[in-house]
């Protein structure tokens, strides 16, 4: 049984991404970054990074006719 489509697959992944990146930098693992440039940012790209991988479990392959 599949729980994700294609779309759903990279919309995980990306979700993925962006919380790793986001721990990472709160952390102090990954240091200075222009895209990154405070803390704030950093836990908004964890909230966001959840909040699109909640997301990505409501994206279901369609069922063949």
């Amino acid at each position: 049984m599949k729980t994700h489509s294609k779309i759903g697959h990279i919309i995980f992944v990306l979700g993925i991404l962006s919380l790793s990146i986001g721990t990472a930098r709160l952390t102090g693992a990954l240091e200075y970054n222009s895209f990154i440039s405070n803390k704030s940012f950093a836990v908004l790209f964890i909230a966001i990074g959840v909040s699109v991988m909640f997301l990505s479990f409501f994206v279901k392959p369609q069922k063949a006719k």
